[in-house]
């Protein structure tokens, strides 16, 4: 088993306190380490005192949390993924494009660890794939923009391909498209087409989510307007301002 407690046992327990105690953030208690099966290399994951490890787990958000939870058999690659993701202490670094590729190397792992425990392929895929996307938008500059925006647009064009072939079939020509402009990336291709295509198919899943939960927030939030509660506690996490600083609740 990949996951090891720090004695080097099968990590049985992953002791996680949520902090604070109606919030939505999780404190490591207890440290770990990976073993990636690919490459050998050890992840070590803190928590001693002073640094223990402040996650919200797997980052989804919520409208998608039908579809892929923020915890689950995927906490213990998420926690470990925010320890080792975390950027250099100085990002405007010359060797930005070390830190990338280190990064994309992080990430695979996370994919890597995902599918040892348990994780579904095609779940796997989707969490590798978007961790992946705010990457590229993150550290590779002008070029990790025009990847990302790509990702969305080559999303739009199969949606609306597969609308529009309901009046004429001719128009899923349009839907290869993506695929195409997939090819000058390279390495990246892959990536960008499952980016593409999956991000079409979830499309107009989490469209139907959000037609399900929408209503049900505006009921909350009108309830809590009229019993003199708080209506815009009903979407968390949010921002609560006081004491001349703001802080997540």
């Amino acid at each position: 088993m990949p996951f090891l407690s720090d004695d080097g046992r099968p990590l049985d327990e992953l002791a996680l306190a949520q902090r604070p105690a109606d919030g939505y953030r999780f404190e490591l208690q207890a440290p770990f380490v990976y073993v990636d099966p690919v490459s050998g290399r050890h992840y070590p994951v803190p928590a001693q005192r002073g640094q223990q490890v402040d996650t919200d787990l797997a980052s989804v958000p919520s409208l998608v949390w039908a579809f892929i939870a923020s915890y689950g058999r995927q906490s213990a690659p998420a926690v470990m993924h925010d320890v080792h993701a975390a950027p250099f202490d100085d990002p405007a670094s010359p060797d930005r494009r070390a830190e990338l590729e280190r990064r994309r190397e992080v990430d695979r792992v996370f994919r890597t660890a995902l599918r040892e425990q348990g994780v579904p392929r095609l779940r796997a895929g989707l969490m590798w794939a978007w961790v992946s996307a705010d990457r590229e938008r993150g550290l590779a500059g002008v070029a990790g923009w025009v990847f990302f925006a790509q990702a969305i647009l080559g999303a739009i064009v199969v949606v609306a391909a597969s609308v529009l072939a309901f009046w004429n079939i001719g128009w899923l020509v349009l839907a290869v498209v993506p695929a195409v402009a997939a090819v000058p990336w390279w390495r990246r291709a892959p990536l960008m087409l499952l980016l593409n295509y999956s991000g079409a198919v979830l499309a107009p899943l989490v469209v139907l989510q959000l037609a399900a939960v929408l209503p049900f927030r505006i009921i909350e939030a009108i309830v809590e307007l009229v019993t003199g509660g708080d209506p815009g506690s009903v979407v968390r996490p949010t921002v609560v301002w006081g004491s001349g600083r703001d802080r997540e609740a």
